[in-house]
């Protein structure tokens, strides 16, 4: 199943069961209101689990894999130098030892350098892969260094434990156990170090699990080879290769598995490429240090537009002083971003994707206010008297004096809006000192009193109020 269908299901889904909910509520009350929502997110999360691995990003798996391929391959050769006709039973020396060490942290600084590298998902040496090489290879071949001393300290006490000594051979399983925890143990570490290089906290975890599972299956796979080939040079080739392959691989899978939102590059130069949304901003344009990275089109600024992160909302931000940014056809300055919108920055065409994980849990948030709800039961309000808002079209939306009352988007808003400019909490109004206060919550596109935008102000009778695009007018 494609994104793009499944985004389409996913609606559908939402809006038949938005309708069962207040179809139910208006025969059963409030309280069927909630059994019909809690129907309707276990129904929406078995659907959402169906589309899940749909979104995974086939093209950024085989590059990591094949990065941490070839740097297993490229650092076998220092560890083979290393280790050559050195037997685990023999007597350990301080040359041993450094060559050990030095000969592990390149191997670790080949394999993460080169997954790092990968990131930009092309085959051309370019300065912005040269520069990611260069990050990933230091950071990991540095943290190799004490995950080095752990590891081996742990393997050696394992072999300790099944009878391995000085000229003396011990128990084959405890040497393949100890193998295996050792190399878990720089998995992880390598995929820490990833994660690190990738300059964004959350990769940092997922680097580690991935390079923990990578390492593991690596582990395993190389006493498994070691046995099948016999030993020598071949085998710690390919094991090693085996590592530096899992470990990639899972490292992207995990990063693929955990991502929330995406872009999916549709009409361009980079056509098919993804570009992950994991940090608080990321700026869309021509240069090399933007994360979502435009190359190739004149059209296309250094700095075009920038996309912000606001708890589970996202939105766009227009910075090009030439060209425009487009969202869905339509020329913006500043607008929240869903599921499938489709974004045009110069000649490229981007659509944005959210993880149907993440669409869920802002539906488990979205619970029908008590207020939102009454006025669906009961059709469209009536005109009301006292303290109102009124729409363009007549419809009064009443303000309570004992408490806040909330504007926007999302269902759990006191005065809910359906209006594309305007934020899932956008703006709330509340009475002080027998006057009410309109005051922005942190929205995207703005709250305006008498056309001035206001972060908090005083109401008067008749006095226009705008948020976003959605107009209303204050009725003492």
């Amino acid at each position: 199943m494609h994104c793009l269908d499944a985004a389409g299901q996913l609606a559908h889904v939402e809006y038949a069961m938005r309708a069962a909910v207040l179809l139910r509520a208006w025969g059963c009350g409030l309280v069927c209101v909630e059994r019909a929502q809690r129907e309707f997110q276990t129904r929406a999360r078995g659907l959402l689990g169906r589309m899940y691995l749909s979104s995974i990003n086939r093209r950024e798996l085989y590059f990591k894999g094949l990065a941490g391929l070839a740097g297993g391959a490229a650092g076998w050769l220092p560890v083979e130098l290393a280790s050559h006709n050195q037997s685990l039973t023999d007597p350990v020396t301080p040359a041993v030892v450094i060559a050990s060490y030095v000969s592990m942290a390149l191997l670790s600084g080949m394999v993460g350098g080169l997954i790092v590298a990968s990131e930009v998902q092309q085959l051309q040496i370019t300065p912005e892969t040269k520069r990611r090489f260069l990050r990933g290879f230091v950071i990991c071949l540095v943290l190799a260094i004490p995950a080095n001393y752990f590891a081996n300290s742990i393997f050696a006490s394992i072999l300790a434990a099944g009878g391995w000594g000085l000229n003396k051979e011990g128990s084959a399983f405890f040497l393949v156990f100890g193998r295996v925890v050792s190399w878990t143990m720089m998995g992880a570490m390598l995929g820490a170090g990833v994660g690190l290089a990738m300059f964004a906290i959350p990769n940092i975890a997922k680097g580690a699990v991935g390079g923990l599972v990578g390492g593991f299956i690596g582990g395993v796979a190389f006493d498994l080879i070691n046995y099948m080939t016999e030993g020598g040079l071949l085998s710690r080739l390919i094991g090693l290769c085996a590592i530096g392959l899992a470990i990639g691989l899972f490292i992207g899978l995990v990063q693929e598995l955990t991502k929330i939102a995406w872009l999916t590059v549709e009409q361009g130069r980079l056509k098919g490429r993804q570009f992950r949304l994991e940090q608080q901003t990321a700026t869309i344009g021509r240069a090399e240090e933007d994360p979502v990275g435009l190359f190739g089109d004149p059209a296309v600024q250094s700095r075009h537009a920038v996309i912000e992160r606001r708890g589970p909302d996202y939105s766009i931000k227009n910075i090009a002083v030439a060209e425009g940014t487009y969202v869905n056809g339509r020329r913006i300055e500043s607008v929240d971003l869903h599921d499938g919108d489709r974004i045009n920055v110069g000649g490229y065409e981007l659509v944005f994707h959210m993880r149907a994980s993440a669409i869920a849990t802002a539906m488990a948030y979205d619970r029908p206010s008590d207020t939102h709800v009454a006025r669906r039961l009961t059709g469209r309000a009536p005109a009301v008297e006292g303290p109102r808002l009124e729409e363009a079209d007549g419809e009064s939306h009443p303000l309570h004096a004992d408490r806040a009352n909330r504007i926007g988007r999302a269902l759990d808003n006191d005065i809910v809006v359906n209006h594309g400019s305007v934020s899932r909490h956008h703006a709330s109004v509340e009475a002080q000192d027998g006057k009410f206060v309109i005051r922005d919550l942190n929205s995207q596109n703005g709250t305006f009193v008498q056309d001035q935008r206001v972060n908090e102000s005083p109401l008067q009778d008749r006095e226009s109020v705008r948020l976003g695009d959605a107009q209303f007018v204050f009725r003492a």
